[in-house]
């Protein structure tokens, strides 16, 4: 009889350590599927979409590194005077705030999230500027999207315009 009773207990240890495993196999598995957007990716202006400002802040090509901590981006553009400008800013991907220096001395505050389901990723970013002895804000959104076969990024963006706010949506193709 106590034989009997071990077994069952054997059993139902065996089981519950075989519920938690796969419980926690799966649930990593979830939080494990947030996009990955690293790669080279360039500028593709026919399926772009700007309000009122060309695409002249767009970058024609974005090196993206990330893993679990951060997504790094070095975005090229041209300058004024024709030479490409390489701007490169690390997010973290905790959900804290984090700081970099865009161009000169100027910082930019960031902060991303993930979507719930790990698909679309938020930078919520400002940047304060004197100009004439007067601060002013400045801010911005970027969600950051890949395609189901992950061959495109879109970037979809708010920002502050002159005459208020600004809307655009850059898509950018995979360079592999």
């Amino acid at each position: 009889m106590k034989t009997r009773n071990n077994f069952k207990n054997n059993v139902k240890s065996l089981l519950a350590i075989v519920f938690v495993s796969i419980f926690m196999i799966t649930t990593s598995n979830v939080v494990a599927q947030n996009s990955n957007f690293s790669g080279t990716w360039t500028f593709n202006e026919s399926k772009s979409k700007a309000e009122d400002m060309g695409f002249r802040r767009a970058a024609s090509k974005i090196t993206v590194t990330q893993d679990d901590l951060a997504l790094t981006a070095e975005r090229v553009s041209k300058g004024r005077d024709g030479e490409d400008r390489i701007r490169k800013e690390k997010v973290t991907l905790d959900g804290k705030e984090c700081e970099n220096v865009i161009f000169q001395d100027r910082k930019r505050k960031s902060v991303a999230t993930w979507s719930a389901d790990g698909k679309e990723l938020t930078i919520k970013s400002s940047m304060t500027f004197d100009m004439g002895g007067e601060s002013r804000e400045f801010k911005s959104l970027e969600v950051w999207k890949l395609s189901d076969d992950k061959k495109v990024l879109s970037i979809e963006s708010t920002f502050d315009g002159r005459d208020g706010e600004v809307k655009a949506t850059m898509v950018y193709d995979s360079a592999k």
